[in-house]
């Protein structure tokens, strides 16, 4: 176990320390996904993940991530954060900073009021705003592109999708990356 940071610029350097860490495993394990994709065909992935749906694009969230999903609550602007950074909200007590996808997606719009915030865990409260939450899949297939090689979607400028999924059901979402949605920047 490291040794806990005893200055705010010691706890902030080990922070960006360990989210670099986490944002190289989680691209060695794309990198061993595809590697076994190309073996098997395809990659079964243990666990249950939600459905998201922003602006019109579906894709897949880790429910290992999830704490919780709420209905869009009065968010507070914060001056200054990055244009996807919709501002922030009290939750159970501490601030959650709310990452609005659609604006990763390049569309501007006000949220309906039927829309969700997905309140993940990590270093920093981090909520995601959603335009709703489809339902939840088990397993599914981690696939290396559709048959045609066709398969487009907006999430692919993101830098987010973390690889393509075949449903149980049939039909092809993007995989998010989680270290790329839950990482703010520090003066937010």
């Amino acid at each position: 176990m490291a040794e806990t940071p005893t200055t705010p610029a010691e706890a902030q350097a080990r922070r960006a320390s360990v989210q670099q860490r986490l944002s190289l495993l989680e691209g060695e394990l794309q990198q061993l996904r595809h590697e076994l994709t190309h073996l098997d065909g395809e990659l079964r992935l243990p666990g249950l993940y939600l459905t998201l749906e922003v602006a019109g694009a579906q894709a897949l969230l880790p429910t290992e991530v999830v704490q919780e999903v709420v209905r869009l609550v009065e968010i507070q602007p914060l001056p200054g954060a990055p244009a996807h950074v919709a501002g922030a909200f009290v939750y159970r007590g501490t601030s959650a900073i709310v990452v609005d996808l659609a604006v990763l997606l390049g569309v501007r719009r006000e949220p309906e009021m039927d829309a969700h915030l997905v309140v993940c865990s990590g270093v920093r409260t981090v909520a995601l705003l959603v335009d709703r939450v489809r339902d939840i899949v088990d397993t599914p297939a981690l696939v290396e592109g559709d048959a045609a090689g066709e398969h487009r979607s907006p999430w692919d400028t993101t830098g987010l999708m973390g690889g393509l999924c075949r449903l149980p059901e049939g039909g092809l979402l993007p995989l998010l990356r989680t270290t790329g949605l839950l990482v703010t920047p520090e003066g937010t």
